[in-house]
């Protein structure tokens, strides 16, 4: 990544883990450009709201520990994976964030289907253990069409997907409802959708099924970031990048500082992201809800 002569670079930043990425999806899109900077041992990663700060963020095995792998397509890491395992194996341990919802118009552009990402899930749980694997059905979301009463929902595979995680030796699920920040509000409105945002005692009765197809299967369901879900029975804190587990997998100590980085609802262990929004950042899937910036139409 190139940036102007006006930007400052701060000394070189190490972490125990690496985060990548939450702002967009580089498994899917960008695997080839983060492979780039494993072999250079570092990237520059712009502050997305300040972008003329920039960190060095070392990427050298010595210095990280784990890197967490976020995605909704595993299949361009898989093949990388399987052709170049040198380049992964030099770090203690991959651990990963994979979001399977129901295919929905709203995410149009994840044109791989279910039953192939849910093969996937599987090769990563055969290859890193269950352990290494955080399955996320995440964001629920109800909306309308322009022109139409019908609420709609990304509901109407749970139950199915459920299954197959539970029968892969999976036993917790990660999920948040979408929240409704303005600039998702203003595009899904731009795409002919009308969000609706459920109260309280409507998400009770919705989460009251989805807990009993859970329970079925075995299955705990975790909130990211929404701490009033937790006051309803069978709703657990999520802890999506987990420093305790990390020591379980790898074998060594982690720090378990808080990362204040995220919402202040977020529990996640410290890490760092070298994704972004922008640029080669915009993310290719595209979708209705997304809260980051997505690629433009």
């Amino acid at each position: 990544m190139l940036f102007m002569n006006s930007t400052t670079i701060t000394k070189l930043v190490k972490s125990q883990i690496i985060s990548c990425s939450r702002r967009t999806d580089i498994p899917a899109f960008l695997m080839d450009w983060v492979i780039d900077r494993i072999q250079i041992g570092y990237v520059d990663v712009a502050n997305p709201f300040y972008p003329s700060q920039v960190s060095r963020i070392s990427l050298k095995p010595e210095d990280v520990k784990c890197w967490m792998w976020w995605s909704k397509n595993f299949d361009n890491w898989i093949q990388l994976y399987q052709n170049k395992p040198e380049v992964f194996n030099i770090y203690k341990g991959h651990c990963f964030q994979f979001t399977i919802n129901s295919p929905s118009e709203l995410e149009k552009n994840v044109e791989i289907s279910l039953d192939d990402r849910l093969k996937q899930l599987k090769w990563l749980i055969d290859e890193f253990d269950a352990s290494a694997v955080n399955y996320r059905y995440d964001p629920i979301i109800f909306y309308k069409s322009k022109n139409s009463d019908k609420i709609k929902n990304n509901l109407n595979k749970f139950e199915y997907i459920i299954e197959k995680v539970s029968s892969l030796g999976l036993n917790e699920m990660i999920f948040s409802f979408a929240t409704m920040y303005s600039k998702v509000e203003k595009r899904m409105k731009a795409r002919s959708h009308i969000p609706i945002i459920p109260n309280f005692e409507k998400k009770k009765e919705i989460l009251k099924k989805l807990i009993k197809i859970c329970n079925k299967n075995s299955i705990v369901m975790k909130a990211c970031c929404q701490p009033d879900l937790l006051a309803l029975q069978g709703i657990e804190q999520a802890h999506c990048i987990d420093g305790k587990k990390i020591e379980r997998i790898i074998g060594e100590p982690i720090s378990q500082v808080r990362d204040t980085g995220q919402r202040k609802e977020c529990s996640c262990t410290k890490s760092r992201d070298i994704g972004g929004y922008t640029g080669i950042f915009r993310c290719k899937h595209n979708c209705d809800y997304c809260y980051a910036s997505p690629a433009k139409n």
